[in-house]
């Protein structure tokens, strides 16, 4: 190494040794710093609430129950269930060769919502009406879903 080199190393180390400067505040670094991250969009976290029904009553047709006010008994089977604030009126009934399911969800925030019998589809309409026709016989789940709700019925059985 040469002298010059030496000396310029020496004077650099004896400069570092002697720095009595202080450090910016932590804020104003980390301000600093963010200017040069790239901003990333976050998504939105949903509040979707899942909310399972339960069964409160289930007639059967042709048998009437207690305290039932018609003259005959029903032709179809109508089923209650109940999810949070919300009820679900589902009627269940034969045609020729396959089932149709009528619905009606009770309470707000399921106008023209989407429903999901298994594989099928259907909106809902204004008064939160739904219709599933040509229904094989089988259990399925039936899923209303609004936009800050979900509710499911598990293993409803159509027969």
């Amino acid at each position: 190494m040469k002298n010059e080199d030496k000396n310029l190393i020496n004077k650099i180390v004896y400069l570092m040794e002697m720095d009595n400067s202080i450090d910016a505040p932590g804020d104003s670094v980390k301000w600093a710093k963010n200017i040069f991250r790239p901003r990333v969009l976050q998504s939105k976290k949903s509040i979707l609430q899942k909310v399972s029904a339960f069964l409160q009553m289930d007639l059967l047709p042709n048998k009437a129950a207690f305290g039932e006010r018609s003259a005959s008994a029903a032709k179809s089977r109508q089923m209650l269930f109940q999810a949070g604030d919300n009820s679900i009126d589902v009627r269940i009934s034969k045609s020729e060769r396959d089932l149709a399911l009528h619905g009606q969800v009770l309470g707000g925030g399921f106008a023209n919502c989407t429903v999901k019998l298994g594989d099928f589809v259907a909106i809902a309409n204004k008064l939160s009406e739904f219709s599933f026709l040509n229904i094989p016989m089988g259990v399925y789940d039936l899923t209303l879903q609004s936009s800050e709700m979900e509710i499911t019925i598990e293993d409803l059985e159509i027969r």
